[in-house]
């Protein structure tokens, strides 16, 4: 009897093992499994080889897992027929009892603790799981050519389609965790946001807007061009004929004024430099690269029509990753920022009918003119609104960036044209 209840209890242990390292292994970080592999940790290594080969680990394991469930059984069955003989009431309470012990000491305790412990236990029980790969070999190939053949001839009735291992709103949650967690600060977290965003940015949400620009014509006089830079930081300055929809090209101040000082009467036209155009829905991390390739520091957006709709910079695209780069000659006025692309920082204590005047837009909210943004928008969300939260209201997108402190003092409006509109409502059925 004694050997019976040893021979129980290993089997209990053993399903204990299987349940446990099926858990460590399918919860395991393989992000930071890989990166001890990489530093040459042999029990890493072991896990990412049962991890990269989990089809076959996982059959392993369910194959462990059946037969020590059913020998547990047989060996409780065989203990209760010799301790109490064999009837419907005995046959009963010994699969009620075995159950109940499998179900605690075999699944639910060692897979909660592989789960808590998931690293540690993948490490720890992978070299074992090998093992038992190789020894289980043809029983693994047997039963995996059947769930082969299950999945192909269900593929034929119900069709699946390839999904990532990790999707883009998974890795938002991740690093919003690791900042939680203290692994990464704020600003890195923010970071690495921007740079997730950046590929989705197009020329358009970062221009400056075409009434925004300082541009020269090119039948001015020197004089007239000289006079011009000295009431501008521009470093270069698009030049037009006609009209600004006929840019013809880009002049570079620090040349203009060197060959000004040289002589007076050469005609900056001589010194002007190429037009690069820019389509309004070109992605920005393209651009940066044809930009830079191409050694273009400034685009002029245009759209089909060939009608000028702003101008991007490689600056501009270096502020929708690090923030906003102010010049020392920059003058701003802190309640209310242009950010390029119908983009604007405005201050929550500035009054509606205010901020809407600031866009050179009729405020669509004539009962709320003389509030303050803030009381817009709480009213708007519902609630208070948490951080990057956003919503649209008409053509108008209000997004509640993160703060400083605790309340919200300034939020971003963007001005929605038909075709973001589009593109929003096409997001949200889909």
């Amino acid at each position: 009897m004694t050997g019976l209840f040893v021979l129980f209890a290993l089997f209990v242990v053993l399903g204990a093992y299987f349940g446990g390292t099926e858990s460590g292994i399918s919860a395991m970080n393989k992000i930071r499994m890989k990166s001890k592999a990489d530093d040459g940790d042999k029990k890493a290594k072991n896990a990412m080889f049962v991890s990269n080969n989990f089809d076959k680990a996982l059959t392993t394991l369910l194959i462990g897992n059946n037969i020590t469930y059913i020998a547990a059984a047989s060996v409780a069955a065989l203990i209760a027929s010799k301790l109490f003989g064999t009837s419907d009431l005995v046959t009963t309470l010994t699969t009620v009892v075995t159950t109940l012990i499998v179900f605690f000491f075999s699944e639910m305790i060692p897979k909660a603790f592989a789960n808590d412990r998931a690293d540690t236990t993948a490490r720890a029980m992978s070299g074992i799981l090998i093992f038992l790969m190789k020894i289980l070999s043809p029983l693994v190939f047997f039963f995996s050519a059947i769930s082969n053949a299950a999945t192909k001839l269900s593929d034929r009735f119900f069709k699946s389609e390839a999904e990532p291992t990790i999707t883009e709103e998974e890795l938002y949650d991740i690093i919003d965790t690791a900042e939680e967690e203290g692994v990464v600060d704020e600003d890195s977290s923010d970071l690495i946001k921007s740079a997730l965003d950046f590929s989705d940015t197009r020329a358009r949400d970062v221009m400056t807007m075409v009434e925004d620009i300082v541009a020269i014509d090119v039948t001015l006089s020197n004089e007239d061009v000289a006079k011009l830079i000295q009431s501008t930081s521009h470093s270069r300055i698009p030049v037009f004929r006609g009209d600004i929809n006929n840019i013809v090209g880009v002049l570079q101040v620090r040349t203009f004024l060197r060959s000004y000082v040289k002589n007076k009467k050469k005609s900056f036209r001589s010194l002007l430099m190429p037009v690069y155009h820019v389509s309004p829905n070109a992605k920005i991390d393209d651009l940066l690269s044809e930009m830079r390739l191409h050694k273009f520091v400034l685009g002029v957006v245009s759209d089909e029509d060939g009608e000028t709709l702003g101008l991007v910079t490689i600056e501009d695209f270096l502020e929708e990753l690090v923030g906003e780069i102010w010049d020392e000659d920059d003058v701003f006025d802190r309640n209310f920022i242009k950010l390029g692309g119908d983009h604007f920082r405005i201050n929550t204590h500035l009054s509606l009918g205010e901020a809407y005047k600031r866009m050179d837009e009729p405020c669509p909210f004539e009962n709320m003119e003389n509030e303050p943004v803030i009381s817009f928008v709480m009213q708007e969300f519902g609630h208070i609104p948490e951080e990057d939260e956003s919503i649209v209201v008409g053509n108008l997108e209000i997004l509640v960036p993160g703060q400083d402190g605790d309340g919200i003092d300034y939020v971003e409006f963007h001005l929605l044209t038909e075709e973001d509109i589009s593109e929003i409502g096409e997001e949200a059925e889909g």
